[in-house]
Formats: structure tokens, sequence, C-alpha cells
């Protein structure tokens, strides 16, 4: 039997041109897998679900991380802060992530909510970062659900949360719940439900009035007032805004000191 060889220098070239194909195969894009640049995953490492006063910077940071596809970090990508529920502040809306991968700013809370959301997001990944405010020292609303179809009943409720205030009266306290946009939202229904009410000025869509004298501090928390509000058509897709307002009014000596150390906070439901 005749047997054939191959001449070594054409085995040689073979597997030269073998390394060549397999090193462009893994190099796809001008990037080994070790090196990759594009953002596959972020993380907030820092920040989340903390417990703050409004109008105040929380006391850590909101900070993410950014990986790739091999869970390495990725730096010099523009990372977007964006305040989605609450009325709060970032300090900086984008920010560059570092060696590290990570990218940080301070969160500031407003009085738009008790419970407060940031979106963090760089290219089509997202992460969001809630907070709540201190309602121990808080005059605040809260709706029953925060989410609600056209043609739905938005309940809240008006909480009085005066822990450690030495028992002290509130005193006589103008208060407003103010909707926006007013043409999303129809009044139905006030309740009275705890304390001593003074006054309360014809319901309107947009704004209701109402003057109390109470509950007592000693009480940490009293739920004092029920309104309801139908959904309606034109707020559909939209956040309405339930803004609450404080202020001092008759013999309220007492309320002065109070309005000095607590939140007064409103709320948001969003009509889908």
């Amino acid at each position: 039997m005749k047997r054939f060889r191959t001449p070594r220098s054409v085995v040689a070239a073979s597997a030269l041109a073998l390394a060549a194909a397999a090193a462009c195969g893994s190099d796809k894009g001008g990037t080994t897998p070790g090196n990759n640049t594009t953002p596959a995953a972020i993380a907030l490492t820092a920040g989340n679900d903390q417990i703050g006063n409004v109008g105040a910077a929380l006391p850590a940071p909101i900070a993410a991380r950014v990986t790739n596809a091999q869970g390495n970090p990725v730096s010099g990508k523009a990372v977007n802060f964006a305040v989605t529920r609450g009325l709060g502040t970032v300090a900086s809306t984008t920010v560059t992530t570092d060696n590290n991968g990570v990218a940080q700013t301070t969160w500031t809370l407003g009085p738009g909510a008790v419970r407060q959301e940031a979106r963090v997001t760089v290219a089509s990944l997202s992460q969001t970062a809630t907070a709540t405010v201190d309602t121990t020292h808080a005059l605040f609303i809260n709706a029953l659900k925060d989410t609600v179809a056209v043609g739905d009943t938005i309940w809240l409720y008006s909480f009085a949360g005066t822990t450690s205030l030495n028992g002290e009266t509130r005193g006589a306290v103008m208060e407003s719940i103010t909707t926006g946009p007013s043409s999303a939202v129809e009044v139905v229904s006030v309740v009275y439900l705890q304390g001593e009410y003074i006054d309360l000025a014809q319901p309107s869509t947009a704004t209701i009035s109402f003057v109390t004298s109470g509950p007592k501090n000693t009480n940490p928390r009293q739920n004092y007032l029920r309104t309801a509000y139908i959904a309606k058509q034109f707020g559909a897709g939209k956040d309405v805004q339930f803004a609450h307002g404080a202020t001092s009014f008759l013999g309220a000596r007492t309320f002065n000191d109070l309005l000095n150390r607590v939140n007064v906070v409103g709320t948001s439901v969003h009509i889908r």
C-alpha cells in the first residue's frame, strides 16, 4: 500500500491559520471577555431603604455598581439618577462610574409622599431605590392604594405622628389637601375620624381646607380624617399629587413649636 505524507511546512501553516481563526472568534467587537465595556447589570450597593426627614439629605448616598457580562466592573459609564416619587431631589442627575464601576449621589427627600423612590439607570438597565419619611414626627397623608384604575375610589387617610413630643397639644391647626392635576379626580366624601374639629371649608375638586384642634401628642399616632376621590378619565396614565399643607391658627403656640419638629407630607396616586 502506497502511503502519502504531508509536508511539515503545510502542517505548520494550517496550525497557524486555525489559531488565528480561533483568536478572531474570541474577540468579537474588538474586546476580550475580561475587558468587555458593555454594561450587563446594575445593582444598588448602598443607600437603599433609608429613613429620613423632608428637606434633608439621607445619611448615605445612593450608590450603584455597573458590571459587564463577566461580572467585572465597568468604568466611565454615565449613570442617571431621577426621583420618581416623593418630589425629592438628587445632587447630580448624571454620574460617571469610577474604576470600581460605582456611581453615587446624594438624595434629599421631598414632601410628596411617605414612601419615596429614585430610579438609577445605565443604558437599558435600571434599579429603584426606596426611602421612607420618618413618621414618628409627622402630619402626613397615606393612600390606601397608590395605583388605581379610572372610576376607582382613591381613599386618603390623614395621620398625626407626634411621638416623644412631651404630651403638648397640637393647638388649632389649619390644614389643606390640594390635588394636581385637579381635573384628574373629584372629591366625593370627607369624614372626621377622631379629634375635635372646628371647621371644614366647602370641599372643591382642587383643595380641601380644614381646621383641627387635636389630637394630643401623648397618642403617638392618630388617624383623624378620611377623604375619598373618584379617579376620572382625564387622569388616565397620570400621577396625581395630593399636596399637604399645615399652618398655625388660633391658640397655636404649641403647634408652632410642633411644626418645627415634624414633617408635613402628602402623597401621590397613579391612575392607570
